[in-house]
């Protein structure tokens, strides 16, 4: 039984989903299912019962879940007792963002987070950015990249490091959108756009419109 074993474990069970804690672990599912298996021949007993709609932890997983929790807790424990480098941060760094901010912003700000603090473990979990304040508030993130939205809690802290404009995408083949481009002025009023459900984009494209 090894510690990485027991991390993906914790995160299965604070998911309870298969795909999420791969990914928010980055392994393969089929990864995943080895490892679980694996714990429970080594613990003798099933820890998840899970089928095509739900995963749910057995009495013995419930178990297995606290020992694994203070396993992890007395190896970070013992690893800050032997190691030398004290004044380095450890810990893990619960990080939300959208999908395209993981590609776009993140791997810069990683990069220079890891030289600075090698020993601190990213968990980072994706979805839309326009909950990105409600993930933090709720305490499932400490940080999140998001977009700065107008009406932003004094009790959180916001600091830019880029800047996106709102854009205007339209298609470039021969059709009736095009026509409508074409024109000087340009009948905004007559154009059908696709816009974000919720959050700051939809509340700036809405003040626009």
């Amino acid at each position: 039984m090894d510690i990485r074993a027991i991390k993906l474990y914790l995160d299965l069970c604070d998911t309870l989903h298969f795909s999420r804690t791969a990914t928010r672990m980055h392994v393969s599912p089929s990864t995943l299912s080895r490892t679980l298996q694996r714990l429970e021949d080594e613990v003798g007993s099933k820890l998840l019962e899970r089928d095509n709609r739900s995963v749910t932890l057995t009495h013995a997983g419930e178990a297995f879940r606290r020992f694994a929790s203070q396993t992890l807790t007395q190896w970070q424990e013992l690893r800050r007792e032997l190691d030398p480098q004290q004044k380095l941060l450890r810990g893990t760094l619960q990080l939300y963002c959208s999908v395209t901010a993981a590609y776009s912003h993140l791997p810069a700000l990683l990069d220079k987070f890891r030289h600075q603090q090698p020993l601190v473990d990213i968990k980072l979990t994706t979805g839309d950015a326009a909950d990105a304040v409600q993930e933090i508030q709720q305490q499932r993130a400490d940080i999140a990249i998001a977009a700065l939205p107008q009406d932003f809690p004094p009790s959180l802290h916001f600091a830019p490091i880029g800047e996106v404009p709102l854009s205007i995408i339209a298609p470039t083949i021969n059709c009736q959108l095009q026509s409508l481009l074409a024109q000087n002025p340009i009948p905004w009023e007559q154009l059908p756009f696709i816009v974000p459900d919720h959050g700051p984009g939809r509340l700036r494209a809405e003040r626009w419109f």
